[in-house]
């Protein structure tokens, strides 16, 4: 299921850290979403808990985001 999301408050991490499997073995890396960017993203967990789980479409990075930080646009 793909979505469109907006990004309402800036929003950092560190990729890997979306990945359910400890020992993935994965570079860890920063990424960061300023306030007002739009989002094509895969949904791989959004219906409960305090982080969703997305993929951008368009850099490939698999990232968590509280779902108070966007909102669904599509």
């Amino acid at each position: 299921m793909n979505w469109k999301i907006e990004i309402v408050e800036e929003h950092s991490g560190e990729l890997g850290e979306a990945i359910e499997h400890a020992d993935h073995p994965f570079a860890m890396e920063e990424y960061s979403y300023e306030k007002g960017k739009v989002l094509e993203v895969f949904v791989h967990n959004a219906d409960h808990g305090p982080w969703h789980i997305f993929t951008d479409l368009d850099s490939g990075h698999r990232f968590k985001i509280p779902p108070a930080r966007y909102r669904k646009l599509v």
